[in-house]
């Protein structure tokens, strides 16, 4: 497998376990994608990290450390693009800026709560892949 296939396998496996809601699991094939790998998306790479990181956190009843990542994430997935500020609507064969706009709603419901519990699981969208 060349450099290209390994960083596609390691964001598609990501993106797999993601949709399985196998936050912890997606933050591993991410993590090591955008340490082993010098990636023009890497600011991009690290929003998914840090908000599956964040989503984990939540999942184990640190909410502290759940909004915290989730802010950081946002802040990457919304306004550090390199395309003044935000990033085009396909990034790596997925629909970015919906899954962006639908994490938004995420984090704004996550903001509001006290408890994990009180957290709509509902709410985190899946990642959809554009069709060829």
């Amino acid at each position: 497998m060349n450099e290209f296939e390994k960083i596609d396998y390691l964001f598609n496996k990501g993106v797999e376990l993601f949709n399985k809601k196998k936050f912890y699991d997606a933050h591993e094939e991410w993590e090591e994608m955008w340490s082993d790998y010098y990636l023009k998306d890497r600011l991009f790479i690290q929003g998914l990290i840090q908000l599956t990181v964040s989503f984990y956190h939540l999942s184990t009843n640190n909410i502290k450390g759940s909004k915290n990542l989730m802010e950081r994430a946002i802040k990457k997935l919304t306004r550090l693009g390199p395309n003044n500020g935000s990033w085009s609507s396909n990034i790596r064969g997925i629909y970015a800026s919906e899954f962006i706009s639908q994490i938004n709603v995420c984090s704004e419901s996550l903001m509001k709560i006290q408890n994990c519990d009180e957290f709509n699981w509902n709410l985190v969208p899946s990642i959809k892949k554009i069709k060829k």
